[in-house]
């Protein structure tokens, strides 16, 4: 494999690992709990022990969760848990904070991997090559591994938590988990999607700029031969 082919490899390797994870961050918002809520017709629902929850008051149970998982922050006194979420499903986002650790730190190297990439290979003038295969080809591994899970979302689904939580504390029964029914399948298939479609236009955009200059340097060099 030539030294240009090497670079392109692991520059959308590590474009595809940053923007991903940069993306889950993004796509943890409200916005998109209220977004995609809405958009399946959801207005309440019915938890455990708890009985009808509004979607104002799932949205504050999903900014919890991620204030928890993504910032460290505290969880609220009193019946948070137990009462509305077990303990082991307290246990299930610890581990879910400690993967958005990995996860975080991951992006940052791959950033530094891009960043070291790029101008290392402007030094012979191929780094707008680089960058613009890079990201194609980064677009087209996210959009080939969002065709997979099209047809097999519930098998990838497993596979990622298996991965990523050996421990198996991830297994939770919906008629009595309160976390399932605050995330469910559509859920997941539509933060999928979010960031799947978000990182595919991103690095097309991401190539756009360099494609074109390189087509400009192009057509200026051959006026002047």
């Amino acid at each position: 494999m030539s030294s240009h082919r090497v670079d392109v490899v692991i520059f959308a390797i590590a474009f595809a690992v940053f923007g991903l994870v940069a993306l889950a961050l993004v796509w943890s918002g409200d916005w998109a709990y209220a977004m995609l809520a809405r958009f399946n017709g959801v207005r309440t629902v019915e938890f455990v022990r708890t009985g009808p929850t509004s979607l104002d008051q799932l949205l504050f149970y999903h900014r919890t969760w991620a204030g928890y998982v993504i910032r460290g922050s505290d969880l609220p006194p009193g019946q948070f848990v137990p009462m509305i979420f077990t303990t082991e499903e307290l246990a299930h986002m610890t581990d879910v904070q400690g993967v958005f650790r990995g996860a975080e730190l991951a992006a940052v190297l791959a950033l530094g991997v891009c960043v070291f990439r790029l101008v290392r290979t402007h030094r012979d003038g191929s780094a707008l090559r680089v960058l613009r295969t890079g990201s194609l080809a980064a677009a087209a591994l996210v959009a080939a591994v969002g065709i997979v899970a099209v047809f097999a979302f519930d098998a990838l689904f497993l596979l990622f938590h298996e991965v990523f939580f050996p421990q198996g504390n991830f297994l939770f029964d919906s008629a009595t988990s309160n976390l399932v029914r605050l995330y469910p399948e559509w859920y997941w298939q539509g933060i999928t999607a979010g960031v799947a479609i978000s990182f595919i236009a991103l690095a097309l955009l991401a190539a756009v700029a360099p494609h074109l200059a390189l087509r400009r340097a192009s057509t200026t060099y051959t006026r002047a031969a």
